[in-house]
């Protein structure tokens, strides 16, 4: 029942097998190809580049040779002499000789107007007119006292010369040209007995020298002479391995500088050695991979006959027993880090419980250090008038006034009731408040806020207004920490408007639909566009040093929320701050002290 499956399986295989030993085989040629042409065709560079040295070397000898020569004829005396019109004759003289013993094409000398005083060619007739045309450019830079320098361009039917002219000097002044024309047909010759193509060019991209008489002449870009194979890509070089591939198309091209006269001397070499060498390499390639791939197959087709069952069985089984093991082992660590997370989950919210109702008392017992020097003007007052009341009250009961004295006590008993109900409202502030949230009345936490505050109000003389709706409004909260919002936002409120003429803090309570919404208001300086993104950032403060650790509004953001509501902050548009504070409103549940 199984014989199926196996033999397509071992079918599947062995085509797997056959395709790898096919790839391989390609990759193993690929290799060779390209590293046996890199090696052919660095071998073949080595020795193009010695034969390019050379050849350069040839060209910069001849031109060296006579530029010196015409430095050297323009300072004989005899040469001189021919420009004097004292000079007995002018026959082709001392050019002529000059020039057969340099082998120079022509030697002549020219006056300051170009006319041919003597040529060492016959033919040239002394005074005839046009000497300098030719070579107009190293005529005038003789007269510039300079060695001049000029290339006459050739044809494809005619050679390249190249002149150099050195001045004649008549004592302090010229008076006259010689000039030395070389022919560069030796270089040629010299450069056809190399393989290489060879080719000269100038600054301007001309060809001036070259063993290929149909590119003299002509520009560099105009000849084609086939791509250089330093340019081609690597899928171009393995085209070139490829039978069909024109090796003409292709050539190494090298460069050598000469700088004396701003040329450039190339080679192309051609490339079809480099090419045969590696096409024997890749046949050696080739027979080997072939022998190792059917030396391959048949070991493994016999190895695979005896152990292919039990091969699949092993591996089947040690699959399977593996696979429960990862899947019980990933189980596992997915437990243990379930649980762990659970368990830093839970002492993180714990931890932040904790400081949030530390920050909280923290930020109450700041406020409540603010309004110490109030609260104590507040209790020192009514202190000193119940002293005064009760010793007058003294008096008058000692001279038997005792009706009289007991509208003195009455007046005590009002003052401590008064001091009293402050020190409550203080104990019920500083307690930590709870968690819970219960319905809790807003009249009652604005009285409560304004009774602690009130000391401080009346010490700085700022003008509290009060615009409470006629129907109490119960929301769902806390009222220790309603009342923390409150005083902050009431005691910000008090600090932005010291040193305000006519100071006025504004504080509204009204019911809009299903929502509560409280605003304290100041005719202060307002806040700074910059500062209203981070208004409720932790520790983000406007306030001096010392005056304000940057938590009270951070804090009240936070409590807010907690509450399922929205504090916001913005400016007035007549001047001042102006903070929203909106929650939803209980309904009539009954009112819950914390």
């Amino acid at each position: 029942m199984k014989r199926g499956p196996q033999r397509r399986t071992w079918r599947r295989l062995k085509i797997g097998i056959a395709a790898s030993l096919v790839l391989v085989t390609a990759l193993v040629l690929l290799l060779t190809g390209l590293a046996s042409l890199r090696i052919t065709l660095a071998e073949l560079e080595t020795g193009a580049r010695a034969n390019l040295a050379v050849q350069t070397a040839v060209l910069e000898r001849l031109l060296d040779k006579f530029r010196l020569l015409s430095p050297l004829l323009a300072r004989e005396r005899e040469t001189v002499d021919l420009l004097s019109d004292r000079a007995a004759y002018r026959e082709t003289g001392i050019t002529a000789i000059a020039a057969a013993m340099s082998g120079a094409e022509e030697v002549w000398m020219m006056d300051v107007h170009g006319k041919v005083v003597v040529s060492s060619r016959d033919g040239v007739p002394a005074g005839s007119i046009g000497g300098a045309d030719k070579i107009r450019q190293a005529f005038d830079q003789a007269l510039q006292g300079q060695l001049g320098r000029q290339l006459i361009p050739g044809t494809p039917d005619r050679v390249s010369n190249y002149v150099f002219a050195s001045p004649l000097r008549q004592g302090d002044r010229i008076g006259g040209v010689l000039a030395v024309r070389v022919s560069l047909a030796d270089v040629e010759q010299a450069w056809a007995l190399s393989k290489d193509s060879l080719l000269a060019l100038d600054a301007d991209g001309r060809v001036v020298v070259t063993n290929v008489p149909e590119w003299r002449g002509k520009r560099v870009a105009d000849i084609d002479a086939g791509e250089d194979i330093a340019a081609i890509s690597l899928l171009g070089r393995l085209e070139l391995l490829l039978p069909a591939a024109p090796a003409s198309a292709y050539h190494l091209q090298l460069q050598e500088e000469v700088a004396v006269l701003g040329w450039r001397v190339r080679s192309h070499v051609a490339v079809e050695e480099a090419r045969q060498r590696s096409g024997w390499a890749l046949l050696v390639a080739l027979l080997a991979c072939v022998i190792a791939a059917g030396g391959i197959a048949i070991l493994i087709a016999r190895r695979a006959e005896f152990v292919r069952q039990e091969r699949r069985s092993r591996a089947e089984a040690l699959r399977l027993e593996r696979r429960v093991q990862s899947r019980t082992a990933d189980l596992r660590r997915a437990n243990v880090h379930l649980e762990r997370e659970v368990r830093e989950r839970e002492q993180a919210e714990a931890s932040l419980r904790k400081t949030q109702a530390e920050l909280v008392q923290a930020a109450k017992l700041a406020t409540l250090g603010r309004m110490s020097a109030a609260l104590s003007h507040e209790y020192n007052q009514p202190l000193a008038a119940i002293r005064s009341d009760a010793e007058i009250a003294g008096m008058l009961i000692e001279r038997g006034r005792a009706t009289e004295a007991k509208a003195n006590l009455t007046r005590i008993a009002g003052m401590v009731a008064r001091m009293a109900e402050i020190a409550k409202t203080l104990k019920g502030f500083t307690r930590k408040s709870g968690t819970d949230i219960k319905p809790v009345s807003l009249r009652q936490v604005l009285d409560e806020a304004t009774l602690l505050l009130q000391p401080q109000i009346k010490q700085s003389g700022i003008r509290l207004d009060i615009d409470l709706s006629d129907e109490d409004i119960i929301v769902k909260g806390g009222r220790i920490r309603l009342e923390q919002v409150v005083i902050n936002l009431l005691s910000n409120a008090l600090d932005a408007v010291a040193g305000v003429p006519d100071p006025e803090v504004r504080l509204e309570l009204r019911l809009d639909g299903g929502t509560a919404v409280l605003t304290v208001s100041d005719n202060g300086p307002g806040i700074d566009a910059d500062d209203l993104p981070q208004i409720f950032d932790p520790f983000y403060t406007t306030k001096d040093v010392g005056a304000g650790l940057g938590l009270g509004l951070s804090i009240a953001y936070k409590i807010v929320h907690d509450f399922s509501g929205s504090l916001q902050a913005a400016n007035q548009e007549h001047g001042g701050a102006v903070f929203t504070m909106r929650l939803p409103v209980a309904g009539d549940s009954a009112l819950a002290a914390e």
